[in-house]
């Protein structure tokens, strides 16, 4: 009995299994949908309903501006669209006309100024790329919900898939080291809960003078 009241029990731990040899966690991690192609629906819906919503609710630059500065619930309701409650920024479609005057295109992430007004001052950024930041395209479609996707891992592969699409669609071939000086034409998006910033567009369609 005495030898038996000073023993104890010990509970071993098991060891984790090893995970097998040369097998490589699925892209995106527990939450990949092996399915899920967003570049292949984008480019599906492009022409048919992307563009055609676009056009439809896009805003002369200048006279959305004022629409802005105005109210920008007033002037998001019309030619915007945010999928989130009050106080979310939106996510405006807008036609520009201007002249390029200045920027930095050996950036990644290039961007150049637009004078809309003829001041010689900048009223606008333009993203060239070739790296798109931002989510403005694909929040600015009103038959895009996060409702209908698994979880924010592919929502945000949908925003990348749509950057992509833009910028292969209307920045290929765009003569970075000759666009100073040079009008532009464009259909674009940009994001904006303060209606005094420069807006800084996504092109999703851009013409250049002489091109």
């Amino acid at each position: 009995c005495l030898l038996a009241s000073g023993c104890r029990i010990e509970r071993r731990a098991e060891a984790p299994a090893a995970a097998s040899v040369g097998q490589a966690p699925p892209p995106g991690g527990q939450f990949a949908n092996q399915a899920f192609d967003p570049k292949a629906q984008v480019a599906d819906i492009w022409a048919g309903k992307v563009l055609p919503e676009l056009r439809g609710r896009a805003g002369e630059f200048t006279a959305l501006r004022a629409a802005m500065r105005g109210g920008l619930d007033a002037a998001g309701a019309r030619h915007g669209h945010r999928e989130r409650g009050e106080g979310a920024p939106w996510n405006f479609v807008t036609r520009l006309k201007g002249r390029i005057v200045s920027g930095d295109t050996s950036l990644s992430a290039a961007r150049v100024d637009v004078d809309v007004d003829g001041d010689g001052k900048p009223d606008a950024q333009l993203q060239i790329g070739p790296v798109i930041r931002g989510t403005a395209l694909r929040d600015a479609l009103s038959f895009i919900s996060f409702t209908n996707f698994t979880n924010q891992v592919e929502f945000a592969q949908l925003a990348n898939a749509f950057n992509d699409h833009a910028a292969a669609q209307a920045l290929k071939g765009l003569p970075r080291d000759k666009l100073v000086g040079r009008q532009v034409e464009l259909l674009g998006v940009f994001t904006s809960g303060d209606a005094d910033d420069v807006p800084v567009i996504l092109p999703v369609e851009l013409a250049l003078e002489g091109s």
